[in-house]
């Protein structure tokens, strides 16, 4: 029987068909009947689904409460015909290699999607939205929104107040587009009902995430409403976390495999690895699922874990991503296979970025560095180059532009990292080494592409271009002889080569 025909005989998952599950897929260890709505989550995606999801299910478990989740997307996908229709249940798939471990995920009560539309039905289900988060009985509002999706300057982490959809806030605050309106309209129903404010909870791979969130929110308020500002500057708790786990786009392939294993269709079936983290910060002082005991860890300071998780895990995804891509390589794992390029990560990250880690209680990051060799070198994640290095002019600053400062004011080796940078300007332009057009996805993508053009093939102009984006990159890279003289030289190399022979010899020269 092919995929389509096992699809096609599979039935839907959903209320009436959790018992088709195999015995082996793991149940929900709490009564879900009893369940009621506690936490507003923004951006229901992948990695929200499989890690904070998840989380929550097991502290469920653990200390059953009104934890129940209401996801809400303010852009595409409409969750309707996935999760919608499956009551809002779904499943998460772990692979390592060929271990295979499904669970079914039942934290996630409701879903609503705000898909912007011109017309009345749009307006509707965002009152909806904002009628929930903006209920006492919502402890705790969540996001998984991307970098972009905080409508900020990478560079500086201000809000961008010439983005469209910040604009837009401004004039129509009672009908937000992004997500720094929405959380900050919520916030101002809750303040003139006189209810007590949420935890706000940034799960997204940003630098000082809460903190972002915070100067997004209250920069908005400023425009809108000084008083509203001055408040919300006193009373809201912006909580910073880091979170880890690879969770891949799920595929059709996926979702046939599933099908064919289970006999149930799964159109909300997430995929991960194994190995998950989630550190937060201990400073709200209401009441939060218990995280903790479903393995989340509270501590005073965050950013140790973030620097280190992003400088190693995250850094390495992106140091390699775009070699990957201009090597013509479809995904990660399929680039760490290739001796040169997971020699090339281990060396740099050790060489280059451990020396000026900080010092991360109750980590060993030897150990920590090991590990997430072997992780991104599980076959089984499929986790496409191309997706890691969509918006990578929101993610380069915290992977690789922060490590690059830190080795060049300690006057010690970089260039390993410089490789990932200039192998990002290579992919931003538009164009491989063998001279094939790019799919560039980044807000900067219009930007970087006509840059490239105007520079003629001139590495050094393409370079200068580049480094002149200041919300990417600052002042001081571009006023850097060294950094762009480097960058120059790797660029035009990564033109006329394909990128595992630059690799290849920059490892060699290390050698000699």
């Amino acid at each position: 029987m092919g995929e389509s025909e096992t699809i096609a005989t599979a039935a839907r998952l959903g209320l009436a068909t959790i018992d088709r599950l195999p015995a082996n897929v793991r149940r929900c260890g709490y009564d879900r009947t009893q369940l009621t709505p506690g936490i507003l989550h923004l951006g229901v995606g992948a990695f929200h689904r499989c890690h904070q999801a998840e989380y929550t299910d097991d502290a469920l478990e653990a200390a059953f409460g009104p934890w129940g989740i209401v996801g809400v997307n303010l852009r595409a996908p409409d969750l309707s015909p996935t999760l919608g229709v499956q009551q809002n249940l779904y499943c998460r798939e772990l692979r390592n290699h060929r271990n295979v471990e499904r669970r079914l995920i039942g934290a996630l009560v409701e879903t609503i999607s705000v898909v912007p539309e011109d017309g009345d039905p749009q307006r509707l289900v965002l009152t909806t939205a904002l009628g929930i988060a903006s209920s006492p009985t919502i402890g705790a509002i969540t996001l998984t929104v991307t970098e972009k999706g905080y409508c900020h300057i990478p560079a500086t982490g201000e809000l961008d107040l010439d983005h469209p959809d910040i604009s837009h806030d401004i004039a129509n605050p009672e009908k937000p587009v992004s997500a720094p309106g929405f959380v900050l309209r919520a916030l101002a129903i809750r303040l003139a009902a006189g209810q007590s404010l949420p935890a706000l909870i940034s799960c997204d791979n940003v630098p000082d995430n809460g903190s972002t969130l915070r100067r997004s929110v209250l920069g908005l308020a400023e425009k809108i409403d000084p008083a509203l500002h001055e408040r919300l500057e006193r009373e809201a708790c912006f909580v910073n976390t880091t979170v880890d786990r690879i969770v891949p786009a799920t595929r059709p392939e996926d979702i046939s495999a599933f099908a064919a294993a289970t006999g149930v269709e799964d159109l909300g079936l997430v995929v991960g690895e194994p190995f998950r983290m989630w550190v937060l910060e201990d400073r709200f002082g209401g009441p939060l699922p218990a995280w903790d005991r479903a393995g989340a860890m509270f501590v005073r300071d965050v950013a140790p874990y973030e620097i280190l998780k992003m400088r190693v895990v995250n850094g390495i995804q992106s140091n390699l991503c775009q070699l990957g891509v201009l090597s013509g390589i479809d995904f990660m794992a399929d680039v760490m296979a290739e001796d040169v390029f997971s020699d090339f990560a281990l060396r740099t990250i050790s060489r280059e970025v451990v020396p000026h880690l900080p010092a991360v209680p109750g980590i060993d990051v030897s150990a920590y560095v090991a590990e997430t060799i072997s992780r991104l070198k599980n076959p089984a994640l499929k986790h496409r180059t191309s997706q890691i290095s969509t918006d990578g002019s929101q993610k380069i600053r915290q992977r690789l532009l922060e490590p690059l400062r830190a080795a060049l004011k300690a006057d010690t080796p970089r260039d390993g990292l410089l490789i990932g940078i200039a192998g990002w300007m290579k992919y931003a332009s538009g164009v491989d080494s063998a001279g094939t057009a790019l799919e560039v996805l980044d807000p900067f993508a219009e930007r970087t592409k006509t840059i490239a053009a105007a520079s003629g093939g001139d590495a050094a102009r393409l370079v200068g271009g580049m480094l002149s984006i200041e919300p990417i990159f600052g002042t001081d890279l571009a006023q850097n002889g060294f950094v762009k003289d480097r960058l120059a030289d790797l660029v035009a190399d990564l033109g006329r080569r394909p990128s595992r022979e630059v690799v290849r010899d920059f490892l060699a020269s290390e050698a000699a």
